[in-house]
């Protein structure tokens, strides 16, 4: 007997950025069996992808162009007991998401259309924890 394929649920979070001109999107997806996968897009394009099993953190730190000058732009990913915490700092100052948005989907390793993501307050994965 032929085995059929197993297509993981995965929960999606997604925190919206905007600076200036830019859309910065920071994509966090998750399975309850211990797979993650990120992704950081600026203006549609991904400038940032991982996945592992078990991932608890992710950091990535690269310069800024602002009208001001050069800055650094930092993206954290945290994992805790209960929520995913994402911290974007531009020269040290957080700031804020714009939007969130959640989504949910079969198979790890792939990301879901755009339209595939709701706008949220809250995530309800967490039952409102992740901010």
């Amino acid at each position: 007997m032929a085995r059929v394929g197993y297509a993981m649920a995965v929960h999606g979070q997604r925190w919206r950025f905007q600076l200036e001109n830019t859309q910065i999107d920071v994509d966090n997806a998750f399975t309850w069996l211990g797979w993650s996968q990120e992704r950081v897009t600026i203006n549609d394009e991904v400038v940032l992808s991982t996945q592992q099993w078990f991932g608890f953190r992710r950091s990535l730190s690269e310069p800024w162009l602002t009208s001001a000058g050069d800055t650094e732009l930092t993206v954290q990913l945290i994992a805790t007991m209960m929520a995913v915490q994402c911290r974007l700092e531009l020269d040290g100052e957080a700031v804020l998401p714009h939007k969130r948005y959640e989504a949910r989907w079969s198979g790890r390793g792939i990301w879901p259309a755009q339209e595939g993501w709701r706008e949220t307050n809250t995530f309800s994965v967490f039952g409102g924890a992740a901010r």
